[in-house]
């Protein structure tokens, strides 16, 4: 089976109705510890979150990137200002394809990136130099652990091998004062209502009808602009 032909689910939202996508990322512990990172004193923004979920034996790969590697067709100033952060809902390891990064590789600044089928991956000679210079790490997580990386980061995963699914919640962060100039929604400038920790255990579903999701079809990040071609 190829890497296209393997299978990853997630869902997009910025705003209310899921629990995991609402009241996780807004809470007070994680934007207090995202605050510190951001290169701003402004407020932090919650641009958006993504609940993971890779399939057991199918659940596919993604090729090395970084965030800032999309977000930069959103035209986001500052890739100091953004950040995201995974936090793990069932344990992750190598056989389930947990997250893959090279340390300290954010600090190469935003290198070139290209479409990999439907994925937006980047320049494999930096990838490559990067891979020799620095520290690979396999980002072993039990639930409820959280990982906090840069935009600039170098990322990866493998395909889940294991017999269970593997979930998680990725959410990402700009700083108000980060300008985006082609970005299509308004929670990347909008600051954060921080809700206490216990929120998330006194939570009432809600219905989903009104919720802000973003849709893969207009998002500047995932379209072609034709530079991409360029990368190999």
């Amino acid at each position: 089976m190829t890497r296209a032909e393997r299978k990853q689910s997630y869902h997009y939202g910025s705003h209310r109705g899921m629990m995991y996508l609402v009241i996780l990322p807004v809470a007070k512990k994680i934007i207090s510890a995202v605050a510190q990172f951001l290169d701003s004193d402004a407020p932090v923004c919650h641009f958006h979150s993504k609940l993971m979920q890779k399939e057991p034996k199918v659940g596919g790969a993604w090729e090395w990137h970084q965030d800032y590697g999309y977000w930069y067709k959103n035209q986001f100033m500052f890739p100091d200002q953004l950040m995201s952060v995974m936090v793990a809902l069932t344990a992750a390891n190598k056989e389930n394809g947990c997250l893959q990064v090279i340390r300290g590789s954010h600090k190469l600044g935003r290198v070139n990136h290209g479409f990999s089928g439907e994925q937006v991956g980047a320049d494999m000679t930096m990838v490559d130099n990067a891979l020799q210079t620095m520290e690979l790490v396999y980002c072993d997580l039990q639930p409820g652990d959280a990982l906090f990386f840069h935009s600039n980061l170098l990322h990866r995963s493998e395909a889940n091998l294991s017999d269970h699914p593997r979930w998680s919640i990725i959410s990402c962060y700009s700083s108000q004062s980060n300008l985006a100039y082609n970005e299509t929604s308004t929670s990347w400038k909008v600051a954060v209502s921080i809700v206490p920790d216990e929120a998330i255990l006194e939570w009432e579903a809600s219905s989903l009808s009104n919720n802000d999701f973003l849709k893969k079809e207009n998002d500047p990040a995932l379209k072609d602009t034709g530079w991409e071609n360029e990368v190999k």
